[in-house]
């Protein structure tokens, strides 16, 4: 992609979180201190634990910026080792959750799959 379509992505991923609808969690990485980041979460129905039969665990897409101390950088992200706490359902009480997955990003956004 262009620079100047990737630096249009990341101007764009600033004004996004400033809208209704962001919530603050808390990052934890694997190495490095947690951090306080803004984020759009996704909240699903549970979905089928792997091997587990009948078993079932609540499942959500987080969006946040695509940045190593503003957001999540998709380039050093640890799938299965880093963690976010963010609240099952909104206004609960926050819950740690274990990053699963990269499901997308670009230059201003990354979307993560968490249970």
């Amino acid at each position: 992609m262009s620079d100047v379509f990737n630096d249009t992505l990341i101007a764009a991923a600033d004004a996004f979180f400033q809208l209704p609808g962001a919530e603050t969690v808390t990052y934890f990485p694997v190495t490095g201190a947690s951090r306080r980041i803004k984020a759009v979460i996704s909240r699903s129905g549970p979905e089928n634990t792997p091997g587990v039969r009948g078993g079932s665990l609540p499942a959500f897409e987080v969006l946040v910026k695509n940045h190593e101390t503003g957001g999540v950088a998709s380039d050093s992200i640890d799938t299965g080792g880093d963690k976010i706490e963010c609240a099952k359902r909104v206004d609960e009480r926050p819950k740690v959750l274990r990053i699963t997955e990269v499901l997308n990003h670009d230059a201003g956004l990354i979307l993560l799959a968490v249970s």
